[in-house]
């Protein structure tokens, strides 16, 4: 009779979602496991986070390089072997992978196990290679994947992502993006600045829809100041090979030619071959539907991270599989919210956001406070003031939402997001300390205009008499 391991919490994937869940149920006494079809780490380790950081880093020191004339330097176009960039890469995912590695789970008590999984019921999987597993608890954690639109032709000319695009080891002379939101612009940039001719498609009216029009705009000008030509409101119609490379053919009756396409049009959910309905999980087209607790419609399974369609990020993944081990292990119910969660678009400059948009959280009666880093004394000091802090917030100077671009912008949401957290508001902000000379008092000077804004009405009023009085 064929032996069923058993335990108290089993995670289906070796992404962010599916360790934190399975590691953490280890550590509070449960017993629990990780099934993983190829490598533990997940997209963040393998094609995402790491590595697309460790080639930004190579082509902002070229960028760096080239206009060092800006900082009085003598500026020099950088030699480079594109293979030996990617090798540099993939040393950089090496050393970060130890994090990830499977006998580090296991010594925190973790089994680790590598085959795919399927279900057969609410509380048992079929795993290839291993066998049946039974547990008391599930975690659907299984990431999501690349998609590319249905272009006729693409398929069969070939095409990279941003997980097959590790893999190159030479750099293609003429590269079309097809997608203007944020892994098709990190690429872009990239691309451009090591030395190819890209362009970008996007058929939306603007780069980056999920960013305020004047950010869309900023980032616009910004990558066309690079060299990278930029068709918004244009869709690739079709793909042809050409002699020595690929052509595009776009809505607007242009033809565009390229040595290579790179796809960056939306992720999908991996949910085919589990068998979810088996285990009475609904799907919300490829997604698993879950509720606020992160509980599907399975009373034993939850689902954590990109499998279940949200934000697609990976400190999103970490607090939905916290919130999931919570909710399936403990007493008590906690729920997701979303509205305090920060995003950054690592483009030079980067994008930060947090909470509500300019015309959303102003539709709410918000007024929005800003700070252009133009007038920032270290921004003008480092030769780089492109930019702004923008902070929208009530009359009381609550927080709504906010977005900075601008360098480190990724490192400058963190103190308005922990002002939302914690219910900070924009005066408090104000009257904090902050060093001096330093980007972030970006966010400081933003608070401060709020202050500001406080005198223009009855408040100011009031205090000017009352100063004028005690004068």
């Amino acid at each position: 009779m064929t032996r069923i391991r058993e335990y108290d919490l089993v995670a289906i994937g070796g992404g962010t979602a599916g360790l934190v869940s399975a590691a953490g149920a280890a550590y509070i006494g449960a017993s629990s496991a990780i099934i993983e079809k190829a490598r533990l780490g997940g997209d963040c380790l393998w094609t995402g986070c790491v590595p697309s950081k460790a080639l930004i880093a190579s082509a902002r020191l070229a960028h760096a390089m080239r206009n060092a004339d800006r900082l009085g330097l003598v500026g020099a176009s950088p030699a480079h072997a594109f293979a030996d960039i990617m090798a540099r890469v993939h040393r950089a995912r090496a050393t970060v992978a130890h994090h990830d590695d499977p006998e580090r789970f296991r010594a925190l008590g973790v089994d680790v196990h590598f085959g795919h999984a399927r279900f057969l019921g609410p509380d048992t999987l079929e795993v290839d290679g291993v066998g049946r597993i039974r547990s008391k608890r599930i975690v659907i954690a299984s990431g999501a994947r690349p998609v590319a639109p249905p272009i006729p032709g693409l398929d069969q000319v070939g095409y990279v992502d941003h997980e097959s695009a590790f893999e190159q080891d030479s750099l293609p002379r003429r590269i079309v993006v097809l997608g203007g939101g944020p892994i098709g612009l990190e690429f872009a940039q990239v691309y451009a600045r090591l030395g190819a001719e890209v362009t970008v498609l996007e058929m939306l009216p603007r780069l980056l829809q999920r960013e305020d029009p004047d950010v869309s705009e900023l980032m616009r000008s910004s990558l066309e100041s690079e060299g990278v030509r930029v068709r918004t409101g244009t869709a690739a119609t079709k793909v042809d090979a050409c002699p020595g490379g690929k052509v595009v053919s776009t809505s607007t009756g242009t033809a565009i030619e390229a040595d290579e396409l790179f796809v960056a049009t939306g992720r999908r959910p991996n949910t085919t071959g589990l068998d979810v309905e088996r285990a009475g999980v609904e799907l919300d087209g490829a997604a698993i539907r879950v509720d606020r607790s992160l509980r599907t419609t399975a009373a034993t399974v939850w689902a954590a991270g990109d499998v279940t369609g949200g934000l697609q990020f990976t400190h999103v993944a970490d607090y939905m599989a916290k919130t999931a081990l919570r909710n399936a292990l403990l007493p008590g119910r906690t729920r997701v919210d979303y509205g305090q969660v920060p995003w950054v678009t690592y483009t030079d400059p980067e994008v930060a956001h947090v909470g509500l948009s300019q015309s959303e959280a102003e539709a709410r009666g918000g007024r929005t406070h800003a700070y252009d880093f133009s007038d920032l004394d270290r921004a003008i000091a480092d030769g780089d003031t492109r930019g702004t802090v923008k902070i929208s917030a009530d009359k009381r100077g609550r927080i709504l939402g906010a977005t900075i671009v601008g360098g480190d912008a990724g490192e400058l949401i963190f103190p308005v997001v922990l002002a939302m957290k914690h219910g900070l508001t924009l005066a408090q902000i104000s009257n904090t300390i902050f060093p001096y000379p330093t980007r972030v008092e970006g966010v400081k000077r933003a608070a401060d205009a709020f202050q500001r804004s406080r005198l223009e009405g009855f408040g100011g009023t009031v205090l000017r008499k009352v100063v004028s009085w005690l004068t």
